[in-house]
């Protein structure tokens, strides 16, 4: 008998005979590879209210081995469900289309075998197995069959991680060589590279394999590229089992044409890794390396690869291992695997699972085995569709434009959880005579007629997302405070995950009543909470589904952090805790919903600016854009608005004149494939994609391509890719950029008056007053700022559009383009006086700026008494510069 304290790292199963044998994979604690075979295991399937006769044939059947009648709670009643247990996994779709052809439900019938053992049994992440060595055909260092288990807490075993990348020829497809570089112990080291002909190639590299052992296949995009190129040239090969890479000696199967499944170790692509961790806007290896590590490739040309291996070999073997060591070195930065272990510790899954499946294997993996042990039926997994009927989501208040200083943000703990256990929300408990009332109308039963499922899950996760906080507070290091806190955040993860496959359309568990219930729960709370403050007096900044961002009224740090603890105390409740999460001082915001920018000044202030929303948080936009909205923010945080207008204006001129760098303008986006499309040729992703192909590079759907825009005009839009460290050669179309410049800067000042046609222009062309004060917005746009214990100073003068800001309405706004301006005020400039009506387009002599089309805001009088004064709106086009109707024969422009 032996023991050991092993990590798991997949699960599986395979056959002895007719005998099924879960195989567990994992990592002991003192660096040994494991395998742990567990026999005496049957699969089983339900069927609701069989009748007698089918039961009967079942009874008789060989492949069944038991029957057993159970009462289980289905959609909100017992039924009567006969347990059917079998010899064989694979045959239980066979037995779940045999009860469907009689009209009989299945429940339970499609949960993969090896996770239905761990789900009967509770088996964690981490177990202490005993049993029996065994002499198998298994490439571990130990091979037991298992005895007995128990759950431990969880622990790092130190991952031994291999890194590959290949060379081929562009022109005949055949492989050069493949490079390897292995992590173990804190060190990378590089392995011997492997050349020769195609079939020494791909055994040498899976001799490698066996002799490294590694726990961790990585490398960049080898799911798309690098493992599909190795074993088509296999085939090419005719070579029979070439990739026996799984420490069963198995090969690598693909799993749901995305990721590689190899028994007992895992594969995780640093590219996949990349992408989720970071959303990079230019996914190849040598941009990312460039924004993460600070390093690039080596200088070699892979669309001259069959010149560079005929003249420089040791040159490519050095760039290919390069590529190799980067994949690795990018896969241990964005630290994918440690919160693979964390998230694995708390859903109780090996670690492959959770880094190659959904959300939803995590929910099951705890409902799973809640519902079993309280006899729940377990539903089937729906299918995936469209569904275009969604729930209401989150409540967002509206924001108003302005600058705002010292804002408290209020953050609820954990909101959907929290409000999920407050009010028993679960499958469980939905039932049109619950006493428990959703705002949505749904009703569920009350935590003294029945505890949900659900609920009672939640809580357990709450209580150990703060039992680990309270140990990060006692943690003797920062090694153990720096775990402790990626446990934390993988409970809350897990928590989060529940409220997400409830809302979906797919869930086993899913009732889209219950996700409409949990999010009018919240909805009623926060606005409860922005009521009760504004009654009291507080100004209620904005709003966003679980945060809630209040103005201080005190305007120093040590004055609005306890006023900030004190209305997370004041305003808590049962399910909504609200922690006090930081100050934003100041926040902007141009006035739509989901947009905002701010200086976050506690609990400890950051240099880099908190901004949502916009465009600097997309990773389609372009760098020039992201750069110029940045500093745009800073200024205007810093309350230098001249200097925002200032920049935003030199910008977009420098645009224009082609005063730009071009690896500034490059746009990214992902490309489902050339054909994926309804039409393709309109896409730019697509028409990029296929000029990477043309040119000799490796295009893989799903990939990100970069590109330069060169002709907008045209139709379809005209785009060039761009590969990082080539030479750009075509000329981008600089007015595209510079009008997306102006429309994403415009979105901004026009808070200030200067809208998006102002700023290409260079100048404003809004009106004789700041545009800032007549907006699209019903009323005048100016941006807040705090009422000052003093009385506000009159603006200073420094232009004219501050002159009428600051004086009494002396003009009189039209709709569109038309205006009236006193005569007696435009005798005092000196300038002809205009006839009753007047065009900016149809006067070249005369020109003041016209007014925006949206200007519809009047002014109460003017000093010419004589004229009539037109009502307080106008409808577009309806009056002239008289006051009287437009005639008929007017122009409209």
């Amino acid at each position: 008998m032996e023991t050991a304290e092993i990590r798991i790292l997949s699960t599986s199963y395979t056959t002895d005979g007719d005998e099924p044998v879960i195989e567990i994979y994992g990592k002991a604690r003192d660096g040994r590879s494991a395998t742990v075979l567990v026999r005496g295991f049957r699969p089983y399937l339900y069927g609701v209210e069989v009748p007698a006769d089918l039961e009967k044939q079942l009874s008789e059947d060989g492949e069944v081995t038991n029957l057993e009648h159970k009462g289980l709670l289905y959609r909100g009643r017992t039924v009567d469900a006969l347990r059917i247990e079998i010899k064989s996994p694979w045959k239980v779709s066979d037995f779940r289309s045999r009860l469907r052809t009689r009209g009989v439900e299945s429940l339970a019938a499609d949960i993969p075998f090896n996770h239905r053992y761990t789900y009967d049994t509770d088996m964690g992440a981490c177990i202490r197995v005993s049993g029996e060595p065994v002499d198998k055909e298994y490439l571990t260092d130990i091979t037991l069959e298992m005895s007995s288990f128990e759950n431990i807490d969880p622990f790092d075993p130190g991952l031994r991680i291999l890194s590959f990348d290949i060379e081929n020829s562009v022109e005949h497809d055949f492989l050069y060589c493949i490079c390897a570089v292995v992590w173990e112990k804190g060190a990378i080291r590089e392995c011997e590279p492997i050349s020769g002909t195609e079939k020494e190639i791909i055994e040498g590299f899976s001799d490698l394999i066996r002799r490294e052992d590694p726990d961790v296949i990585t490398g960049y995009n080898i799911d798309n590229y690098d493992i599909r190129k190795i074993e088509e040239r296999a085939k090419a090969n005719r070579m029979k089992d070439a990739l026996p890479w799984g420490r069963d000696g198995g090969q690598p199967k693909l799993r749901s044409e995305r990721f590689w499944r190899v028994k007992g170790r895992i594969i995780c692509d640093a590219w996949w890794a990349a992408r989720r961790e970071l959303r990079p806007k230019q996914e190849t290896l040598n941009a990312v390396s460039k924004e993460l590590l600070g390093e690039t490739k080596l200088d070699v040309d892979p669309r001259h690869m069959d010149a560079e291996w005929r003249d420089n070999r040791a040159k490519v073997l050095k760039y290919c291992t390069k590529d190799a060591e980067l994949a690795l070195r990018i896969l241990l930065e964005v630290d994918t695997l440690r919160k693979g272990m964390d998230l694995a510790a708390v859903s109780k899954l090996s670690i492959e699972d959770v880094l190659t499946s959904g959300s939803s294997q995590l929910a099951d993996s705890l409902l799973i085995r809640a519902a079993d042990r309280a006899n729940v039926a377990v539903p089937q997994m729906g299918k995936r569709v469209r569904d275009d009927d969604q729930i209401e989501g989150g409540y967002v208040h509206d924001i108003q434009p302005g600058l705002y200083h010292w804002v408290c943000v209020l953050d609820f703990k954990s909101m959907y959880p929290s409000t999920i256990i407050a009010k028993n929300i679960c499958f469980t408990t939905l039932s049109p005579d619950g006493a428990i009332v959703a705002p949505s109308g749904t009703r569920f039963l009350s935590k003294d007629e029945r505890v949900g499922l659900l609920p009672m899950i939640l809580q357990g996760l709450m209580d150990q997302r703060d039992s680990i906080k309270r140990q990060m507070k006692q943690a003797k290091d920062e090694h153990e405070r720096r775990y402790l806190d990626g446990l934390q955040a993988a409970v809350k993860v897990l928590m989060n995950t529940f409220y997400g496959v409830f809302a979906s359309s797919f869930y086993r568990f899913t009732d889209k009543s219950i996700g409409a219930a949990i999010t009018s729960f919240a909805r009623a709370n926060v606005k409860g909470i922005i009521g009760e403050l504004q009654g009291e007096g507080h100004n209620v900044v904005y709003s966003d589904t679980d945060s809630v961002f209040v103005q201080s009224p005190e305007h120093s740090l040590e004055g609005s952090a306890e006023f900030g603890e004190r209305m997370a105390d004041k305003y808590s409740r049962d399910g909504g805790t609200l922690e006090f999460e930081k100050i934003l001082e100041p926040l902007f915001t141009h006035g739509k919903k989901k947009r905002y920018v701010g200086r976050v000044v506690w609990p400890v202030r950051q240099e880099e600016l908190l901004v949502r929303g916009y465009e600097s948080r997309r990773t389609d936009s372009f760098d020039l854009q992201d750069r110029l909205q940045t500093e745009m923010f800073s200024c205007i945080l810093d309350e230098r608005n001249d200097d925002a207008l200032a920049l935003a204006k030199k910008t977009i001129q420098d645009t224009l004149a082609g005063r730009v760098d071009v690896s500034d303008l490059v746009i990214s986006k992902s490309c489902k494939g050339l054909d994926a499309y309804e039409n393709p040729e309109r896409m730019a992703n697509v028409q990029a994609a296929k000029k990477l192909i043309d040119l000799g590079y490796d295009f893989i759907p799903g990939m990100k391509v970069s590109w330069i825009v060169t002709d907008a005009k045209s139709a379809p839009m005209k785009v060039e890719p761009y590969i990082s460290g080539a030479e750009f050669k075509a000329k981008p179309d600089y007015k595209y950029y510079a009008e997306r410049l102006s429309k994403m800067a415009g979105m901004v000042t026009d808070v200030f008056g200067w809208g998006e046609k102002d700023l290409m222009m260079g100048s404003q062309q809004a009106t004789l007053l700041d545009g800032g004060m007549f907006s699209s917005r019903d009323e005048p746009a100016k941006p807040k700022r705090d009422p000052p214990a003093a009385p506000k100073e009159k603006p200073k003068v420094r232009r004219l559009d501050d002159f009428f800001r600051s004086q009494p309405s002396i003009v009189t706004m039209l709709p569109r383009r038309y205006f009236l301006i006193s005569p007696a005020f435009a005798a005092s400039f000196g300038t002809p006086r205009p006839s009753s009506y007047m065009s900016a387009r149809q006067s070249s002599a005369f020109t003041w700026p016209c007014f925006p089309a949206s200007a519809y805001h009047l002014a109460a009088s003017t000093s010419d008494s004589s004229t009539p004064s037109p009502p307080s709106y106008i409808p577009p086009n309806m009056y002239c510069a008289s006051g009287r109707p437009r005639p008929a024969e007017m122009p409209i422009q």
